[in-house]
This record gives structure tokens, sequence and C-alpha cells, in this order.
């Protein structure tokens, strides 16, 4: 699910980049070009920005004053394009984090050594599950790239960078971070994709061309499925979440994983991988072990927290009480 060039990974999208001009992944309005909006700049007369005139009066010198104190310290918004904050995320994981790399190596070293271990065994179970391409073929074009990943995400739970921008930054997030995470780890263990070691398997799209171990739709969608998991949990458990059950998360996460070796472009192996190595993740960000190393993400889960938090209303002696329409 990488975005890391815009022919050779799993599911670029090219709808966040600055000179884009027909969507957004923050949530914003479709932009594009406005016409004459040169007509605009002719009605500031003597007002600001314009120079300050010869001659002006105290009140209008203080006006002017007043405006460009008021512009300097006018902020950008908090929940900008989340798809390039996401980045300020990634930054910190991996500052705070330096031997995460090391880490999952080591976790992941006996699984790729299975896999080569029973490369014959894996490659049946490619060419086997090819059987179900034409039931799931529309499913598995939608989920190549990963805007059609990550709605599948947020269609699920209604999540939108309007109602609910921190945990809309949260998929960000891990989508991110899962990108970074998991071109590192191909390129450390260098497998190749099972077509281009069985030329039966006939893949019915365009393999990227990345290595194949771990599965970055694995990695990314089970990580980002956690972290929003994570944000609706209730943080008193004396009751199961019955919104959405976390399981239903992992099921969606493991579907889109499995339809990837489906379509002929990961072992089963690559997805477990993939799994494995979103768990740690998972736990590096959420550690509080030393203190919330990863500051900034600490705080933007509190913000999705806040975001689902379930409004309780009145009671009165042990029943609900309906507030009376107009009073």
């Amino acid at each position: 699910m990488s975005q890391l060039g815009a022919t050779n990974t799993n599911t670029n999208t090219n709808t966040n980049t600055n000179t884009n001009t027909n969507t957004s992944t923050s949530g914003g309005i479709g932009g594009g070009v406005r016409f004459n909006s040169q007509e605009f700049p002719k009605l500031i007369t003597d007002r600001y920005p314009t120079a300050l005139r010869r001659g002006a009066s105290q009140a209008q010198t203080e006006l002017w004053d007043a405006t460009q104190k008021f512009v300097n310290k006018t902020d950008f918004r908090q929940w900008w394009d989340a798809e390039l904050r996401a980045s300020v995320y990634l930054n910190e994981f991996i500052v705070k984090n330096p031997n995460w790399m090391q880490t999952c190596v080591d976790k992941l070293a006996g699984m790729h050594q299975a896999l080569h271990e029973h490369k014959a065994q894996e490659l049946a179970d490619v060419l086997g599950m090819s059987d179900e391409r034409e039931p799931r073929f529309v499913e598995i074009i939608d989920q190549h790239e990963a805007e059609g990943v990550i709605k599948y995400i947020t269609g699920m739970l209604m999540i939108d960078a309007s109602s609910t921008p921190a945990t809309y930054a949260l998929v960000r997030v891990g989508r991110r971070i899962g990108e970074i995470v998991v071109m590192c780890l191909k390129d450390y263990f260098h497998e190749p994709r099972p077509s281009q070691v069985c030329p039966a398997i006939v893949p019915m799209l365009d393999p990227p061309i990345t290595p194949s171990f771990p599965a970055g739709h694995a990695l990314q969608s089970y990580l980002m499925v956690k972290l929003v998991a994570e944000a609706r949990r209730p943080l008193a458990l004396k009751a199961p979440d019955t919104r959405v059950q976390p399981e239903m998360l992992e099921y969606l996460a493991q579907r889109i994983a499995e339809n990837r070796t489906v379509a002929g472009l990961h072992y089963l192996a690559d997805n477990h991988a993939g799994r494995e190595a979103a768990d740690i993740i998972f736990k590096l960000l959420m550690n509080t072990a030393e203190g919330r190393k990863c500051h900034q993400f600490h705080q933007l889960m509190d913000a999705a927290r806040r975001e689902h938090r379930t409004r309780v209303l009145p009671v009165q002696n042990d029943q609900i009480k309906i507030p009376t329409p107009g009073r």
C-alpha cells in the first residue's frame, strides 16, 4: 500500500501532492482552478495590505497596524492534510524507536526461513486460491490502490476528516508509518514474488516492483485497524463495544491481505509476516513503559478517543429520562 513511487508500489495514489487540482486526502473541498479570481484584488483600495498611504490619520494608522498584528498572529488550522501531516508522526516514531528495524527483523527472520522451507506448499496455496479471482475480481481491483483500501475502513466506521479528524489522521498515520516499515523490511529480506518462481501463477494484476516479504497491504491494513480499534475502545471495559466489534475490523484487514494472495501477488506467509510486523509497530507506538515516548502520537490518540466517547443520557430512578421536545 505504499506511495513511494508512481509506477512500482502496491497502492500508489496521486491525491496527496501540493499540486493536486482534483481531490484532497484530508477530506477538504475538492479544489481546482478558480476563474476570474483577478477581480477580487481590485476591490482593495486604501486598506491593508496595501501600503499605508502618506498623510494617513492616526485612526487609519492604528487600524493598519492592528490588522498587520492580527494577520501575523493567525495560525494554520490544526487538522491540515492528514496524509502529509502523517510524516510528523512518522518522524517521531523513527526518532523515538531507533531499534524498530532490528526488532522487526529478529521477529520475522524465523517466519522468512519457514517460507523457504515450505515454499512448495506456499506456492500451491497461491495457485489453489486463484479460483477465487472471479468472485473477488472487483473487490481486488478496488483495493489495489491506497485510497481503495482506506475507504473500506473509513466507510465501515463513518470516519472522515471533518467529523472525526483525529481518527481519520490515525488511519493516515498507520498507512504512512506502515509504508516506510514495510519497504525497509522488503529490502532486507529481498524475497521474490510468487510468480517469479512459478510462472503458472499468472497474477491478475502486474506485481509491484518491490520484494514480496512481508506484504504491504497486510502490514498497513492491520496497523490502521489496530489504531482505529484502540481509539474506539471504551475506557471502562465493563461492557463490550457493540458499535463495531474489534474482530470485524480484524476480518477486514485479513480480507484485504488475503485478496492479494488470491490475485497471485503474495504468499500467505507474506501476509502473516505483515500482520506480525503491524503488531510490533503498534506496540512500539503505544508503549508507555518509559513514559509517552511518542508524545505527539499519544496526543493524537487521546484526541481520537474523545471523538468516540458515547454520549450519556440523563438517568433518573434507574430509568432513562427522555427530554421533552421544546423544553
